[in-house]
């Protein structure tokens, strides 16, 4: 077997390994997979091969793919964005393998975020030091949410926000995601507060903001405006989201997924994410 430096053109392959490999976490259970576009996928990963392309890696066998790992790192936080092996190389140890790969040592803060019907990932996690800290609640329907006490404005920098909603910068994710989804920046008493992201399918995601309540009002505009169903992804220690999200008559998934964090790294109370990859 070979670990080697993930490329684009690996991406469509990779792509339908995740597909593979998902469904055969999700089948068992008698639950539908997630099944991100093509596009979607690529476009998380691309982003990541440019961002972090020294901690994303395939492993093949026999000139196939059969598991990869991405991982990326803002300051001294470093996430687990995605490691998926497929079903019939699953045992083996290569998801070691590729975990060993992107670890890197010396980082302060680590994270990951995994699905709860996963014991034998979340066990490998576990003993590396990510322990699960909090569950991920994803919700979706057709919103009643009240009006929000923000106003949409401008920001000349999120930096504070951030570091607030996450614990460090996101400026170069950013750039991703405002150039495939609706931002907006919501000001109190003219001083920026809190952002939101809205997608063309009704996902809003992430929302950050620089305390409880104010992520919580970003997220009662984003309800608001909705005019149809929208899906949102709210980690279970930002309570004051996930009782917005109740009181908008949203309804809870049955397959909820886990933060799981290092002993550094604090559960965040005022975020909702954007998606499993990227948090």
């Amino acid at each position: 077997m070979e670990l080697r430096p993930t490329t684009a053109e690996d991406l469509p392959a990779l792509h339908e390994l995740f597909l593979a490999s998902i469904g055969s976490v999700y089948a068992p259970h008698g639950f539908a997979p997630p099944v991100p576009p093509a596009g979607a996928f690529e476009a998380q990963h691309r982003h990541l091969l440019g961002t972090d392309p020294g901690r994303c890696f395939v492993a093949v066998r026999d000139g196939v793919r059969i598991g990869y790992v991405s991982a990326w790192l803002r300051g001294n936080d470093w996430f687990l964005g995605s490691l998926f092996v497929a079903p019939a190389a699953q045992g083996g140890g290569v998801g070691s393998l590729l975990l060993d790969a992107a670890w890197e040592d010396g980082h302060l803060r680590r994270r990951t975020l995994t699905d709860a019907i996963q014991p034998i990932s979340n066990a490998l996690y576990a003993r590396r030091g990510l322990v699960p800290a909090t569950p991920l609640l994803s919700f979706s329907g057709v919103p009643a949410g009240a009006e929000s006490p923000l106003t949409p404005g401008a920001a000349d920098s999120l930096a504070e926000i951030d570091r607030a909603a996450y614990g460090f910068d996101r400026s170069v994710d950013h750039r991703l995601w405002g150039g495939i989804a609706e931002r907006t920046v919501w000001l109190r008493d003219a001083s920026a507060v809190a952002y939101s992201y809205r997608f063309a399918d009704g996902s809003v995601g992430p929302i950050g903001g620089i305390d409880p309540a104010a992520a919580a009002a970003a997220l009662d505009g984003e309800l608001a405006r909705a005019g149809g169903p929208v899906g949102v992804r709210i980690p279970g220690s930002s309570r004051t989201l996930v009782m917005r999200a109740l009181a908008a008559g949203l309804h809870l998934s049955p397959t909820p997924g886990l933060l799981l964090l290092s002993e550094e790294a604090p559960a965040p109370t005022s975020l909702a994410i954007g998606s499993y990859t990227l948090f």
